[in-house]
This record gives C-alpha cells, sequence and structure tokens, in this order.
C-alpha cells in the first residue's frame, strides 16, 4: 500500500510545484486510489480468513462438547446394566460419523442440507431416548410391586424406539450413501419424508418420559429434599 500512496502524493505535489498538470494529477489520483483499494482488498481477505477460522474455531469447540456429552451418556448407561443401550449409543455415533463424512462430499453440500439436518436431529433424538431410559431405570429401582415393573415395561417400549431409532438412521444413512454423487432428487424428497417420520416417532419417546416425571412419585425419588 504504501509505495502507490507514496507514488501518488509525490506525482500531486510535482504537479503542485509546477503550477497543475493534468496527467501528474491523474498520475496522484490513480497512485492513492490504487494504494487505498489494495489495502481494503487486502484487509477484507483477511477478515475474511479471521472470520473463517473463527467459524471453525466455534465448530470444533461445539463438537468437543457433543462429544463429551456422549462419553458422559455412554458412561453412565454402562451402569443399567442392559448391554442393549450401550450396543444402539455405538451404532448412533458410527452412523453420525458416517453421516459428517459423506455430507462433506464435493458437489453434494447445497443439495443435502435438509437431509444432514434431519439425520442429527433423529441421532440427538435416539440419543435422547437412550437417556431417557436410563432415568427410567434410575426411578425403577427406587420403586417395587407393580410400580417398578409399570416403569420397567415403559423403559422396554423406549428401549425398543431407541433400537427403531438407531435402525432407521443407519437406513436413511445406507441410502443417502447410494446417491451422494448423483443429482436424485426424488429420492432425497423421500429420504426426507421418511427421516421426518423417523423424528416424530422418537419425539414420543419424550412425551412418555413428560408422563413419568409428572407422576407425584417422580418427584419424591428424584427430588427428596423437595
Amino acid at each position: 500500500m504504501v509505495l502507490p500512496v507514496v507514488g501518488g502524493a509525490s506525482a500531486w505535489l510535482l504537479s503542485w510545484a509546477g503550477g497543475g498538470n493534468d496527467w501528474l494529477n491523474l498520475a496522484g489520483l490513480v497512485g492513492v486510489l490504487g494504494g487505498v483499494g489494495w489495502f481494503a482488498t487486502r484487509f477484507i481477505f483477511q477478515l475474511d480468513g479471521i472470520s473463517e477460522k473463527a467459524m471453525q474455531d466455534l465448530a470444533e469447540e461445539a463438537l468437543q462438547k457433543e462429544e463429551k456429552h456422549l462419553n458422559e451418556l455412554q458412561k453412565r448407561l454402562a451402569n443399567d446394566r442392559d448391554p442393549r443401550t450401550e450396543q444402539y449409543l455405538i451404532l448412533l455415533r458410527e452412523n453420525r460419523t458416517d453421516l459428517e463424512r459423506i455430507a462433506r462430499t464435493p458437489g453434494i453440500e447445497l443439495r443435502s442440507l435438509e437431509i444432514v439436518k434431519q439425520a442429527r436431529q433423529l441421532f440427538w433424538a435416539a440419543s435422547d431416548q437412550l437417556d431417557q431410559s436410563m432415568k427410567m431405570y434410575e426411578l425403577a429401582q427406587k420403586l417395587t410391586g407393580s410400580e417398578k415393573q409399570g416403569v420397567l415395561a415403559q423403559r422396554e417400549r423406549c428401549l425398543e424406539e431407541a433400537r427403531e431409532s438407531s435402525e432407521h438412521l443407519r437406513d436413511a444413512i445406507a441410502t443417502f450413501r447410494q446417491f451422494a454423487d448423483k443429482t436424485l432428487e426424488r429420492d432425497m424428497d423421500t429420504l426426507q419424508l421418511e427421516l421426518a417420520e423417523s423424528i416424530r416417532a422418537a419425539k414420543r419417546s419424550e412425551e412418555r418420559m413428560r408422563e413419568l416425571q409428572n407422576r407425584p412419585d417422580y418427584e419424591r425419588y428424584f427430588n427428596p429434599e423437595n
């Protein structure tokens, strides 16, 4: 930036000393504007680079938080004496890794935005189902008799739905992989509808958990100080 601006300023000084010269005036203007333009362009590109790095840092930070949450969930699930819950979570995490890898396929990013969004929603909905199954297990350990059996029965339904969600996500990602390099808009639309239905089904477990939380014994066992 310095040389064009200095050159432009020098041309203006020479023009002034010489009583005004159109060519020197023009050279001065071009030099100064060129220097300023060069500086502005460089600043914008540097700003873009900084913004991109900031976005990457935020994405990496979010990913680390998600992985920490999933690791903690996996440790908790190890305490329910039921190998299915850990197996389902492992399957979910493997599917999630495949999803993120396929989503980075060149040329598919824009076309697959909605599918990737829905698949991520299904992943977290299924993870929540496993979390809810753990809460039901913990509640059941504090109950006896028919109440305990009732909560365990609801937990079984929740686990069955978690299994179905895991399998739906696996199948959706397998389909996604098949046309990752193709323009099959109709197939993508069908996959979006299937994912939307799977998400709705997964959300039903949340309703079941809310019903449990509304029970008076839920508060009594989980919040005894209240």
